[in-house]
């Protein structure tokens, strides 16, 4: 009896050992992945188990993380809470071994009603749970990266596209100052369709429509179909180039 009892402990401790260690060692990564496009920054945050067991995230609110942009001189110019409310009650994910969680933040460049200037800025992610397993987080696990933010492109802007699947219609400003504007589309190997323009010349921002129509069968099911938007100078070069996301998979 005591020899079935003490299995019985053992069986039901070493779970709890191996979970108490495995804190101290972070159970888990938290990584932040921002993506600079021409007029958005796409921010990737990342929570991975790597522990051979799920891990429960409890938060104090519906806030589960907070994302932070600097300039080099450390002046902020985006925080992902600001304007927003959150629900204050607890709030609990659950990962499972070798699962991740992953949330999406986007940022439009603007700051205090400006684009910001074009240059590196530092992204500052922190994870906001107070629990891990019903154990308190000492520290909140934080992420940092680098992001080169580019200039405003000088004649195109606040591309949208609607459609898919071949059919796309692309509404967007622009100011071609050289009387046309040309267009390509391509899926980063194949020209889907070939060059064509429009004859528009402005010095004031434009509201533009294209439709585009594409075989469905020279779609990729692997990879990204994009519009290429551009002016040429003088000499027929390509300028200002823009290119524009129709579809991803």
């Amino acid at each position: 009896m005591l020899r079935l009892l003490a299995a019985a402990v053992i069986i039901f401790t070493m779970p709890i050992q191996s979970f108490e260690a495995s804190v101290k060692e972070m159970p888990f990564d938290f990584n932040v992945n921002p993506q600079a496009g021409q007029e958005t920054l796409k921010i990737d945050l990342l929570l991975r188990n790597k522990a051979n067991y799920p891990l429960s995230f409890e938060f104090g609110s519906s806030q589960f993380y907070e994302v932070e942009i600097f300039t080099q001189k450390g002046e902020k110019v985006y925080s992902s809470s600001e304007g927003k409310a959150f629900l204050q009650a607890i709030q609990t994910i659950a990962v499972n071994p070798d699962d991740s969680k992953v949330w999406e933040e986007q940022w439009d460049y603007r700051h205090k009603g400006k684009r910001v200037q074009e240059g590196e800025y530092i992204v500052k992610a922190r994870l906001l749970a107070s629990n891990l397993n019903g154990k308190k987080l000492e520290t909140k696990p934080e992420s940092e990266a680098s992001v080169y933010i580019p200039g405003q492109n000088p004649s195109f802007s606040q591309a949208k596209v609607t459609g898919g699947n071949g059919e796309y219609i692309i509404l967007f400003k622009a100011r071609p100052k050289s009387g046309k504007l040309w267009y390509t589309v391509e899926d980063g190997h194949n020209e889907l369709q070939s060059e064509k323009s429009l004859v528009a010349s402005s010095n004031d921002w434009k509201s533009f429509r294209i439709k585009i129509s594409l075989p469905s069968e020279n779609i990729p099911e692997n990879g990204t179909v994009v519009l290429h938007l551009y002016e040429k100078n003088v000499n027929g070069d390509i300028i200002d180039s823009f290119p524009v996301i129709l579809e991803s998979s």
